[in-house]
């Protein structure tokens, strides 16, 4: 692939971000008013899941070629990204807040999420089992978010005739865009990567990761500019747990991930990010913009030290 068509395919993914981001925000805020239930379980269920959906393509993808080393590389990167990269830049455009619930509930249990993925990858390898635990961990978080997210129903908008048919098929047509607009992304980025003999792996925790994490970041920055923190950091906190419980357990039952040793130094800063966020969670409720910025270096500093 000429860096001509490259630059003309990244442009193209680029845009298809913008629209399916701000298509998906607008319709799921909608969808949460219609529901009566809040905007950051719908943040937690709808988004993270649509925006999750490519790393979970990307990564089954991987391992069906035999690139376990490129999907676990994904997993691990995109929920570094999530964190430092996404929260960072959309603290950097507007101060993200963080309600009680999110800050004493939802993050501790992304935490504890993370780390029983970390501790089923102790012995070397996620086997099918755990994989299962893991995608069975799924449904019960999302009876856990819906419970804890819940409104009264008496709180609900007024539904049109047709309103939540209408926001479901917008809500649809963001997520292909995003889809669609990530994989021209990974693909673009990928074809200049590899022509500089970058290892798979790294490729996996950087520009996949990045690539399939785009979603995520034009959402969450198209919520911080709406002024929707809600969906903003639910999204964040879903699309993690959601990319150990369904992602790597969809992936691990396909085929048992091995852990190769040079991978294990980003496991390791998957963790860090987490426990990071967690304790930053419990004793501030905002994400501002000099944290954001904190982030950011944080994330690029993480590139470098991956390269």
């Amino acid at each position: 692939m000429s860096v001509a068509l490259s630059a003309l395919i990244l442009c193209v993914g680029l845009g298809m971000l913008v629209l399916g981001a701000d298509a998906l925000v607008r319709a799921s805020a909608s969808l949460a008013r219609r529901a009566g239930v809040s905007e950051f379980v719908v943040g937690v269920t709808v988004v993270a899941f649509g925006t999750s959906a490519p790393e979970l393509f990307a990564s089954v993808g991987a391992v069906l070629q035999n690139q376990s080393d490129l999907a676990l590389g994904n997993i691990v990167g995109s929920n570094i990204a999530n964190i430092l990269l996404i929260l960072g830049a959309g603290g950097l455009i507007a101060p993200i807040a963080m309600t009680r619930t999110v800050r004493n509930a939802e993050i501790p249990v992304m935490a504890g999420i993370t780390a029983v993925a970390m501790v089923f990858m102790l012995d070397g390898r996620v086997g099918r089992f755990e994989g299962l635990l893991l995608v069975l961990g799924l449904a019960g978080y999302i009876l856990f978010a819906i419970r804890a997210g819940a409104v009264d129903p008496q709180e609900a908008a007024p539904d049109q005739p047709g309103g939540v048919l209408k926001d479901a098929g917008v809500i649809l047509l963001g997520v292909v865009a995003l889809g669609l607009g990530t994989r021209a992304i990974v693909l673009s980025a990928q074809s200049l990567a590899e022509g500089v003999g970058v290892a798979p792996g790294v490729i996996g925790t950087t520009i996949v990761a990045f690539g399939t994490s785009l979603p995520e970041l034009a959402t969450t920055v198209r919520a911080a500019i709406a002024r929707k923190s809600d969906i903003a950091v639910g999204n964040i906190v879903g699309s993690n747990v959601f990319n150990l419980l369904s992602v790597l357990g969809a992936c691990a039952i396909v085929a048992p991930l091995g852990i190769p040793g040079p991978m294990w130094p980003h496991v390791y800063a998957m963790g860090a990010v987490t426990v990071a966020i967690l304790i930053y969670a419990l004793v501030r409720p905002v994400i501002g913009r000099w944290v954001g910025l904190v982030f950011l270096a944080a994330y690029l500093a993480y590139v470098i030290l991956a390269f």
